[in-house]
């Protein structure tokens, strides 16, 4: 006779059995089901390309801090401007270069000086043909871009990089000015350069970079060129009405301070005519014109912008006219 003692916990059970008691852990003989795991992702070659850095080691500034090391974080910022070269040069002082455009705009520019070359330096035969001119008026920007992004007051995305890619850059697109076969060869090779940067990998060189010279680096022929097919191309379409502005708001932004940039670039000294109080004059107005475009853009304010893109076309017209 098997009976079952009442008042017992739900998962132990007492039977009695001839006069004896026996327990039973009936959770104990559930049995569990195992658990459905998920499978693992699978994921291409490649897939993750210029998203993440290769070697993370390589985009540090400075030594290593080891375990035990006091933390100086007001030193820091000091340490990291001393190890880059040229990060507190400039005439004008290096915040100059921050308030002219900001470093999301650097990065967004040169990734697409990346595409536009993957177009023009394809074969000799095309290089040759005229796309050596296009060549040199993109690497003469990215020597810009790089220049800046040296003389940077923080640390932003190739700043470890800089001084080298500022180097190749600048001299690329002084030997791009005609279309020989060395020129084409050398512009795969600073290719290849950018095409490293955007994957996450340091450029290093066995030789320390030049001093920057922006006589050497900027050109004013390609560097009107770039300015005006910002201006044209990118600003002025940019502002030209309220639905344009909000549809392009961030083109804008970047184009703008891009021409900020340019125009600070134009007077830096040994650059043509750059001790010229009337020219000087002219890129101030510019660089005045492209900061109320900036400040027009964070306030949302299309008229603010139109007008300040309006001033700043009769300005490069002005300064084209007396300069050209």
């Amino acid at each position: 006779m098997v009976r079952l003692r009442p008042g017992l916990p739900r998962l132990f059970m007492v039977v009695t059995i001839g006069g004896c008691l026996f327990g039973y852990d009936l959770f104990a003989q559930t049995i569990r089901k195992k658990p459905v795991r998920a499978k693992p992702p699978t994921f291409q070659d490649g897939e993750f390309e210029g998203i993440f850095f290769e070697d993370v080691k390589k985009q540090l500034v400075g030594p290593v801090p080891r375990r035990g090391d006091p933390a100086s974080p007001s030193n820091s910022g000091a340490n990291s401007m001393t190890a880059d070269s040229g990060a507190s040069k400039g005439a004008g002082g290096s915040n100059v270069w921050k308030e002219r455009i900001s470093g999301a705009s650097i990065e967004d520019l040169v990734k697409e000086c990346k595409r536009r070359l993957d177009g023009y330096v394809t074969t000799p035969p095309k290089f040759s043909a005229g796309s050596y001119k296009d060549a040199r008026r993109e690497f003469t920007l990215l020597a810009i871009l790089f220049a800046a992004i040296e003389q940077y007051p923080e640390d932003i995305r190739w700043k470890n990089s800089s001084a080298h890619a500022r180097a190749r850059f600048g001299r690329i697109a002084a030997n791009a000015k005609v279309a020989t076969l060395p020129a084409f060869n050398e512009a795969k090779l600073r290719l290849e350069d950018l095409g490293t940067l955007l994957k996450g990998t340091a450029l290093t060189d066995t030789v320390a970079p030049p001093d920057l010279n922006w006589s050497e680096l900027a050109d004013r022929t390609p560097s009107m060129q770039i300015l005006e097919w910002a201006l044209r191309e990118h600003v002025l379409p940019g502002t030209a009405s309220e639905a344009q502005f909000k549809s392009k708001t961030e083109e804008v932004l970047t184009y703008a301070e891009l021409i900020g940039l340019l125009g600070e670039t134009l007077h830096q000294p040994g650059m043509t005519d750059a001790d010229d109080e009337e020219y000087k004059t002219w890129t101030k107005k510019m660089i005045s014109e492209t900061s109320r475009i900036v400040d027009a853009v964070k306030l949302s304010n299309p008229t603010l912008a139109r007008e300040a893109a309006g001033q700043l076309d009769q300005s490069c017209n002005g300064c084209h006219n007396t300069f050209r």
